[in-house]
């Protein structure tokens, strides 16, 4: 499939039992969502805190809780992975032996060619029925807490399907997300994270890397004291779960690594603009990214929040 294809949508969905393993902030809002539009019969939500369990059964999003993952899934029509990266495929492994025919599972990970590699040795013939998945969506607040179910709404969600992925199971997940509202697209795997190894991964390294850096100065207390909105625009996102951001930084390893390393550069050669005071040059560079800025935010085709 093209790179961005637009999807087409499909009849509504329903599902009668939903099994999300994770019920943080994106497995939350999947909840929230399904459970707010009608779409589904039941939830089962497997997570390892039980906070967020408790406060999901409490105000009536999920229906129950379960720890074993091998019991969760049974009889379920559809199963969410949003657990982080490295548990969706330890995730994959443990329940492969209870995989019944038909059954769709799909997964929410931000680094997607590991992940798919995983389900296709974990899953075997049900493989088909796994539909890779990244609503490219979020906030840097982690938990149930900070599930809405708005929070797909006018935002995309990538699918990145394999050869073998089941037409059906790819047009039923694609529904669910169009449903809460998303811009469905199709990726492969490999430029899924190329890109987003750009457009998210890269950024949450600098913001923890510029918090960690004003940290170490000489006043930080200051520094603190003197920071305005383009600071807290630039470092919002390092409030992001560092657990998860850890695991993601690790899979999506040697696309980041380049993408550091050519940032590295960039800055380089502003740093060598500086060094020789060439007003002409910086002038260019800064007005070239502020249209580039421009360009992007015109195309946009969903204004941010």
């Amino acid at each position: 499939m093209d790179r961005f294809q637009d999807s087409t949508p499909v009849a509504d969905v329903h599902f009668n039992r939903m099994v999300i393993f994770g019920l943080g902030m994106i497995g939350g809002s999947v909840a929230r969502s399904v459970r707010g539009r009608g779409m589904i019969g039941e939830i089962v939500a497997v997570d390892r805190c039980r906070e967020n369990l408790d406060m999901a059964i409490k105000s009536g999003v999920i229906d129950s809780s379960e720890q074993d993952p091998v019991k969760a899934i049974e009889q379920a029509d559809l199963v969410l992975l949003a657990a982080p990266v490295n548990a969706i495929i330890d995730l994959l492994g443990e329940i492969a032996p209870a995989v019944g025919d038909g059954l769709i599972i799909t997964d929410v990970g931000s680094v997607k060619e590991k992940i798919v590699a995983a389900a296709g040795s974990a899953l075997g013939r049900h493989f088909p029925y796994f539909v890779p998945g990244h609503p490219v969506a979020g906030k840097e607040k982690s938990g149930f807490a900070a599930a809405s179910e708005e929070l797909f709404l006018r935002h995309k969600v990538v699918l990145t399907p394999d050869p073998h992925t089941d037409s059906g199971a790819l047009e039923t997940v694609s529904a669910m997300w169009q449903a809460m509202g998303a811009e469905v697209q199709y990726m492969n795997c490999r430029d899924h994270d190329r890109i987003l190894s750009i457009t998210s991964h890269l950024p949450h390294v600098l913001a923890y890397a510029m918090m960690n850096y004003l940290t170490s100065a000489d006043d930080p207390d200051q520094c603190y004291e003197m920071a305005a909105g383009g600071f807290y625009d630039f470092t919002r996102i390092a409030s992001s779960d560092p657990v998860m951001w850890r695991d993601i930084v690790i899979m999506n390893r040697d696309r980041l690594l380049s993408d550091i390393r050519q940032y590295q550069d960039a800055l380089d050669q502003i740093a060598d603009m500086i060094a020789r005071d060439s007003r002409q040059d910086i002038e260019a560079c800064f007005a070239a990214a502020r249209a580039a800025r421009s360009l992007v935010t015109e195309k946009r085709r969903f204004p941010a929040k």
